[in-house]
């Protein structure tokens, strides 16, 4: 299969696992590529391909929250460029499989789709509106990710459900299409451990009121530590937990940096979802 613009798609009915490629020094959870001289790319993409990871998201800033992190520095456009998109043409050389840009700057996702990328990964909730002029341009699929702002949620499922009510007017008002859409909850952006647990847990819900196809990013977060006590190098259990309630309550692409084991997750939690009777 060629993995193109042309014949990547999604719905409410799919469930697909993403991959992650950090190419940054800070990412929170120690993976980063030049964090690790280690890191092998190629060897890393082979083993999501024969896993059956489904898509791979390269990112090239830290998305770590200022308020948990006090060393995240952001970085320019070009530099963010430099890191992203020679691993995005090297995996469209050498491998099958769809990529996906995580990057909140138009410049940046223009680049990156124009090198090969499908998917737009935006956790801003489209701060910057050039973004919709790209992703129209382009045609690709769009994940608008919850991110208000804000130091306290009064009801943060209410508030999650109105903010990207409004987004989701502005991109179809704006002539993109509504089907290439792809709401992500924004766990851990914007949100206290208890306001990400609680919208997680209520993601059935988002997906009800939209009948949008659902990503989330639940992977080694701050919130799983909250509740089990653990570092981010001991959150494989809890992030399993969320995986499989994920699939469970209709989260369409998984987002997660241990494929190898959440894709074990996946396969099982899918069986037994397929094998409920309907009455």
């Amino acid at each position: 299969m060629n993995h193109s613009m042309n014949n990547f798609s999604i719905n409410t009915q799919s469930t697909l696992i993403m991959g992650i490629i950090n190419a940054t020094k800070d990412s929170f959870s120690g993976d980063g590529i030049y964090s690790n001289s280690n890191f092998d790319l190629n060897k890393e993409l082979e083993s999501m391909i024969i896993n059956g990871v489904d898509i791979v998201d390269v990112g090239g800033e830290s998305t770590r929250p200022k308020k948990v992190y006090k060393d995240v520095v952001e970085i320019s456009e070009n530099e963010e460029l430099d890191r992203v998109i020679p691993i995005i043409e090297e995996i469209k050389k050498n491998f099958d499989i769809f990529i996906s840009i995580d990057s909140k700057k138009p410049k940046v996702l223009d680049h990156a789709i124009k090198a090969g990328a499908v998917i737009a990964n935006d956790i801003s909730m489209l701060e910057n509106e050039e973004i919709i002029e790209i992703i129209i341009k382009h045609q690709v699929h769009y994940v608008l990710g919850h991110f208000r702002k804000n130091s306290s949620h009064k009801n943060v499922v209410s508030e999650v459900l109105s903010d990207l009510s409004k987004k989701i007017d502005i991109l179809t008002e704006s002539g993109f299409d509504r089907r290439k859409i792809i709401l992500d909850p924004g766990i851990g952006f914007g949100k206290k451990f208890k306001e990400s647990k609680d919208i997680f847990a209520n993601i059935d819900i988002i997906k009800k009121s939209f009948n949008l196809p659902i990503m989330v990013g639940t992977s080694r977060k701050s919130f799983i530590g909250e509740y089990t006590k653990k570092e981010i190098d001991n959150r494989l259990f809890g992030t399993a937990s969320t995986i499989a309630f994920g699939i469970l309550n209709g989260a369409n692409i998984l987002r997660v940096h241990d494929h190898k084991e959440m894709i074990d997750v996946k396969k099982m939690t899918q069986v037994l979802k397929d094998s409920r009777y309907r009455v």
